[in-house]
């Protein structure tokens, strides 16, 4: 399966402090699931298109668990590697998924990179947010009962 993206510019001040990077830049990744007795295992591999900068590659790998019927647990493997020139940036990540009601899911997520950055630290990662989604594969999201 693919789900191409779009990511838009970011502010000046973000792109100062080399948390977010100009843009536009497109992402087209491919994704394959597979369940494994009580885990769900998701590869994914792709490349970002960037208007301005090198092309990425990434690959990761999370290996998931549902807990209850509204958490998920995950841990992530990922490697996000620019096109001839740094970084290249290995995570390993926790997180998970909580069903907020349908269409709406909490996503968060905490790790370290694995090898160091050009200092030669590891660096700390995470995320909180929320995944809208409007439909279904197709189908449109009803009202729960």
């Amino acid at each position: 399966m693919t789900f191409p993206q779009v990511e838009t510019g970011s502010s000046a001040l973000a792109q100062q402090r080399r948390i977010a990077g100009p843009g536009p830049r497109w992402l087209l990744p491919f994704e394959a699931a597979r369940k494994f007795g009580p885990l769900d295992l998701d590869f994914e591999a792709g490349y970002y298109f960037p208007q301005q900068g090198p092309r990425e590659q990434i690959l990761g790998l999370v290996a998931g668990r549902p807990v209850t019927p509204r958490l998920e647990l995950d841990v992530e493997l990922y490697n996000d590697r620019a096109m001839g020139a740094p970084p290249d940036e290995t995570t390993l990540e926790l997180g998970g998924r909580y069903k907020l009601r349908r269409g709406f899911i909490a996503l968060f997520m905490a790790g370290r990179s694995l090898g160091g950055n050009a200092d030669g630290k590891s660096e700390f990662l995470g995320y909180f947010g929320i995944q809208i989604l409007l439909s279904d594969y197709g189908r449109t999201f009803t009202a729960e009962p």
